[in-house]
């Protein structure tokens, strides 16, 4: 590389770096969903509705606070299981709530880099070099997004189908999996880890009696499958109706501004 490829390489990683430190600054602490689920409306908003990822992603968040808290849907399970031996009812707590907050952290850094793939490529994706740090399938894929976005156009529901599942595969090989496979090392109680692994998922825009059962929870492959079938069902709902069904969780989400 000569010196000034190399000069122009280090300012785009620059930009980069930036772009995903300002990225970590509006995840907050893994605690802070709504923070993040906001954010991820806001690149959805961005993209002209382009971007489905974000969209489905703040779902998935907003169902997984809803499921692994202590508070939530698990909680409540363990509660009743060992409701007259209040010593195995905190242990069992504990180690959801350590889960909980290991989920928690895998969904900061979906949205980490969520944010900062989508600015980073929506001011440099065209510039020489950005491919070394975009994978370049999804670096295509969120050019093609820009790139309707200033023309005002609404890329058709196969174009962001594929846009969606390349931002999906490159979460799940680099952040999710690893992260949720850390997670599982630390189960030491076999009933509770299959709590965990086989749960019922819903998003608030699903038809009321449709669910998603998981017959392993770690598995990639079922966790593409299952979120590609919500884009699914996202295109048959209708993307506003998505974008406006926020309200079925118990975090309270504030509307979307209008547009």
């Amino acid at each position: 590389m000569t010196p000034a490829g190399t000069e122009a390489g280090a300012s785009l990683r620059a930009a980069y770096d930036a772009i995903a430190a300002e990225a970590r600054r509006q995840a907050g602490a893994p605690g802070d969903i709504l923070l993040r689920v906001l954010a991820h409306r806001a690149i959805y908003l961005d993209s002209n509705g382009n971007h489905a990822f974000p969209l489905i992603a703040l779902h998935g968040a907003l169902w997984g606070h809803d499921f692994f808290e202590v508070t939530g849907t698990l909680g409540e399970i363990i509660s009743y299981r060992y409701f007259l031996d209040a010593d195995e009812r905190r242990k069992r707590h504990g180690m959801l709530d350590a889960f909980a907050e290991g989920f928690k952290a895998v969904n900061r850094e979906v949205f980490v880099d969520t944010y900062t793939n989508y600015f980073f490529t929506k001011l440099y994706g065209r510039a020489k070099g950005a491919e070394a740090l975009v994978h370049p399938e999804l670096l295509d894929a969120l050019n093609e997004i820009h790139a309707a976005r200033e023309r005002g156009a609404v890329l058709d529901d196969a174009r962001k189908r594929s846009a969606f599942a390349k931002a999906l595969a490159f979460e799940q090989e680099v952040t999710v999996a690893p992260g949720i496979a850390a997670e599982l090392a630390k189960f030491d109680c076999p009933i509770l880890r299959a709590l965990c692994m086989k749960p019922s998922v819903r998003f608030s825009y699903f038809p009321i009696l449709r669910r998603f059962y998981f017959r392993d929870f770690s598995n990639k492959e079922e966790r593409i499958d299952r979120a590609l079938r919500a884009f699914d069902i996202a295109v048959h709902r209708g993307w506003g109706a998505v974008l406006d069904a926020t309200h079925g969780y118990r975090l309270v989400v504030p509307p979307a501004p209008p547009e």
